[in-house]
């Protein structure tokens, strides 16, 4: 959005500095768009005719993932989902280990680090949830 509107003009959108709209586009800044920001920065991006809106097109698709229709589950293999368990822990103490062995040991996480370990640790319930479904199905004869 920042690239095909500018930063300028998304400042002027919102009615705030090009700096704001830099760190919004910094993936290690913590600073957000509000949602009526992002309905007026979406809303001026499809009328100046640069397609579909950005920021409601990655909302839908984080709500899709998010939200798991009963129906369209699979069956879910215990052995599979209790080794995927696994594999999770493993990216989120190789993650955490990372931080340390760069020689920045008691350095606070930067947010785009707490980004990615909070989504590995996303990750890490959905295949213990797996897990529990699939006892809570009695599939492959767990009861």
């Amino acid at each position: 959005m920042k690239n095909a509107m500018g930063e300028a003009k998304c400042a002027e959108v919102v009615g705030r500095s090009p700096s704001l709209i830099r760190k919004w586009a910094d993936p290690d800044h913590a600073s957000r768009p509000n949602l009526p920001q992002a309905l007026a920065l979406d809303i001026a991006f499809v009328e100046g005719g640069h397609g579909d809106p950005p920021i409601l097109s990655m909302y839908q698709s984080r709500l899709a993932r998010a939200v798991v229709i009963e129906a369209d589950r699979p069956p879910v293999d215990v052995m599979l989902a209790a080794l995927s368990v696994q594999a999770a822990v493993g990216d989120i103490s190789e993650t955490i280990v990372a931080k340390l062995v760069s020689g920045k040991v008691g350095a606070a996480f930067t947010p785009n680090e707490k980004n990615q370990i909070l989504a590995l640790l996303e990750r890490l319930q959905q295949q213990v949830a797996q897990i529990e479904d699939a006892l809570d199905d009695g599939i492959d004869g767990v009861q």
